[in-house]
């Protein structure tokens, strides 16, 4: 086997692995986050696969029916959220954590 030959080789399976480390690590959910008006403000849903897991018409651990002020804000607390499940941990929302991202 020549040189040329091995290191051709060598590239296939380095290449092969990394799509074989890809796929795995691919298997895990997707969430799919939609932002909506709710209100005077804005809401979010989380899907995973069509299905609605997370819908958001308020901001959590505040008191009253407040929605969100706007959409960016929404966003991060639905992308706190879906950190957290993807970290598999409570996908709860603390009125700490809703401070933090309405005064960013």
């Amino acid at each position: 086997m020549t040189d040329k030959t091995k290191k051709a080789l060598l590239i296939f399976a380095l290449f092969a692995v990394i799509i074989a480390a890809a796929a795995i690590a691919g298997k895990g959910h997707f969430y799919d986050l939609r932002l909506f008006r709710s209100g005077d403000g804005w809401g979010y849903d989380i899907a995973v696969k069509g299905n609605v897991l997370i819908h958001q018409p308020f901001m959590p651990a505040v008191e009253g029916e407040i929605p969100f002020p706007d959409k960016m804000t929404a966003r991060k607390t639905a992308r706190l959220v879906i950190k957290k499940m993807k970290n598999r941990e409570i996908p709860s929302v603390t009125r700490e954590d809703i401070r933090r991202i309405v005064g960013e």
